[in-house]
């Protein structure tokens, strides 16, 4: 009898003594004490993960990454946070089930390869998210005074034409319930679950077992399939004068959104965008607002919901781009930008 106390006395200072040295790890290599980012934005960071999709216009295997700072990055990132352009947007920016050098931003990067370009991109996000990113998430960074914000939206934006009574989660950059707040911190924080996301991407590197991978496709309706295969040019809308006219409550929204970036002395370009089935009428108000407003406050813009000549076949869902629509999109885009003289 106690020689099994020894023993269990032993055991237990053993289990004591591992707990302690996880903590005390913790405690210098994690990121519990100089983490400025709260909410959604928790769960936005310290991502490496690598994801198998079979989407029935986009098959194959991605390195998804985000940073410290919350910012997709490629697989060699090279810490920044002093950029030249913020490239702003929802999933449709972050296209996480593409390689970062398959993203528009990657290959924006590559080729405007003197100026840093961040890929902000968060999935769900809207103007009103992007309005409150300045305060929760852009001013808490340390020297960041990037000369442009580019905003590509327009997607998420559909039931922003008119003024909502609550904000959802994603759009006040928090996590959806208590419990999803609380796990996200941990993950995004811990030294050790981190480490362990990275040696997680590197077995599969190394051995190519699936057991390692983020398996996704059509049945588990990240996004959503497309309910037809029409494609709604841009032209069709130009006719109708009620989709032509500017949204005041939307056009209100913006006005806030380019006052964010001017108060920061930045400059501010927007892009429209158009989706996986095409223009839809309130994506066309969405559009003719965006460049209303740009011809008001005389700022740059860049219409490629009318001018970029996307196709059916160029998207894999409702609403994202494959690898061929985004080559399509970012050598489009580097034209554009060229001619406002982004370089």
């Amino acid at each position: 009898m106690i020689k099994f106390y020894n023993y269990s006395k032993v055991f237990l200072i053993n289990i004591l003594v591992f707990f302690g040295l996880i903590i005390v790890i913790e405690c210098f290599f994690g990121n519990w004490f100089n983490n400025k980012f709260a909410k959604k934005l928790s769960s936005e960071r310290n991502i490496e993960r690598i994801y198998k999709f079979d989407f029935s216009n986009h098959k194959g295997t991605s390195f998804y990454k985000r940073n410290n700072l919350g910012f997709r990055v490629s697989q060699k990132e090279v810490p920044e946070n002093n950029p030249d352009i913020v490239f702003v947007g929802g999933s449709t920016t972050n296209q996480k089930f593409l390689n970062y050098e398959d993203t528009i931003v990657g290959r924006l990067q590559k080729k405007f390869d003197k100026l840093k370009i961040l890929n902000a991109g968060v999935d769900g996000i809207s103007i009103l998210g992007h309005i409150n990113s300045f305060e929760l998430w852009f001013d808490k960074i340390d020297n960041f005074s990037p000369k442009y914000y580019i905003f590509y939206i327009g997607i998420n934006d559909q039931s922003n034409l008119q003024k909502k009574n609550k904000l959802n989660s994603v759009d006040n950059l928090a996590e959806s319930s208590f419990k999803n707040s609380i796990k996200s911190y941990f993950k995004s924080n811990s030294f050790f679950y981190n480490n362990l996301r990275k040696l997680k991407s590197l077995l599969y590197l190394k051995t190519g077992n699936d057991f390692f991978l983020n398996i996704v496709n059509d049945g588990t309706v990240v996004y959503g399939e497309r309910p037809k295969t029409i494609f709604e040019n841009y032209s069709n809308f130009e006719n109708n004068d009620q989709a032509a006219r500017a949204n005041d409550y939307y056009n209100s929204l913006l006005i806030k959104l380019t006052n964010k970036v001017k108060d920061r002395n930045s400059e501010i370009i927007y892009i429209t965008q158009i989706s996986g089935i095409g223009m839809n009428e309130r994506l066309f108000v969405i559009a003719n607002t965006i460049i209303s407003h740009c011809n008001d406050y005389k700022l740059k813009c860049i219409n490629l919901a009318k001018n970029a000549n996307l196709q059916y076949n160029d998207f894999y869902d409702w609403a994202h781009l494959n690898i061929k629509g985004s080559k399509k999109v970012s050598d489009f885009l580097s034209e554009e930008l060229l001619k406002l003289s982004i370089n």
